[in-house]
């Protein structure tokens, strides 16, 4: 105890040693000292001097740069269009934005294609090139009507993202699906649809991609009006009980296996196929008598059952 006791008196010794030293004032300088220290002083002046400086003339140099850049360098010498016929070159030179004798880097790639996927619908997509000669191509890549939706006195023609296409359209060809999903708010042309229930947009757009992948054709309607229970038409006279979107792509290479089967044994049956429970198929006439499905391999591994 004793030890401790002298070894913290000790400490707080050189603590009070150390506060008297740092109170004690400090010896006068020297003139050799003195002229050191303000010529120490003066260089780094200098040297802080030097790098503002240098600085300034970079942020000049960059601006002027920009500058040439914008208003003599880069200029557009000319504008072609390429890809897809749908609108006249004309018109979607207008749509861009883009001039002869401006800057090509006025608006970004971006920027552009979205000017022109939104004012002109049946663009589907826009690459934009820009060559150091000052050549601007826009190649242009048509959208195509894959879906619509019976408003009573006319179509509204979709992408198959959803993107509206045109709007009252009086007829529309075997290969576009009808929708039927909720209430309309918004259908713009060149705007995605919006729906009341706000999910329907993409569940719309999940369905048309894994029925494109997994090449299913024919499908003439898409019913989406409960999430839970989608509902699909095959070639207008089967009616395709699919259940949940999230389990319809591992669904449907069974469903197009269960329609390959039967458009072979009976090509023109109609009725409605309920795949609602996972590798079976419940096949039912349109005349409401029960049949047996034809058997069905779905997969190698999975083996359809019918009742």
């Amino acid at each position: 105890m004793e030890q401790k006791r002298s070894k913290t008196q000790t400490s707080q010794r050189t603590q009070t040693q150390a506060r008297r030293a740092a109170q004690k004032p400090a010896e006068p300088m020297s003139r050799d000292e003195l002229r050191s220290k303000r010529n120490l002083e003066r260089r780094k002046k200098r040297r802080r001097n030097k790098i503002i400086g240098y600085t300034v003339v970079i942020i000049l140099i960059i601006a002027a740069a920009i500058a040439l850049s914008l208003t003599v360098f880069f200029k557009i010498q000319s504008i072609n269009v390429t890809g897809d016929d749908i609108y006249n070159a004309e018109t979607i030179v207008a749509a861009s934005g883009l001039n002869v004798g401006e800057n090509m880097f006025k608006s970004s790639k971006k920027d552009i294609s979205n000017k022109l996927e939104t004012s002109l619908p049946y663009i589907e997509s826009v690459h934009v090139k820009r060559s150091p000669t000052g050549n601007v191509t826009l190649a242009i890549t048509a959208a195509k009507a894959e879906l619509a939706i019976d408003c009573g006195e006319g179509y509204i023609l979709l992408n198959k993202n959803g993107k509206v296409l045109e709007d009252g359209v009086v007829s529309i060809n075997e290969d576009v699906a009808t929708v039927t999903a909720s209430t309309i708010v918004t259908a713009t042309p060149g705007d995605i649809i919006v729906f009341e229930n706000e999910q329907d947009t993409q569940t719309l757009k999940d369905i048309k991609s894994i029925i494109d992948n997994k090449q299913i054709e024919k499908i003439t309607d898409i019913n989406i009006t409960q999430n839970s229970s989608v509902v699909l038409t095959y070639d207008m006279r089967i009616t395709l009980e699919v259940g949940m979107v999230s389990t319809l792509e591992q669904k449907m290479d069974f469903v197009k296996a269960t329609l390959d089967k039967l458009n072979s044994d009976e090509p023109n049956f109609e009725g409605s196929i309920d795949f609602t429970v996972e590798n079976k198929a419940f096949v039912n006439e349109k005349a409401e008598q029960t049949t047996a499905a034809p058997t069905v391999a779905a997969q190698p591994e999975a083996q359809g059952e019918a009742a």
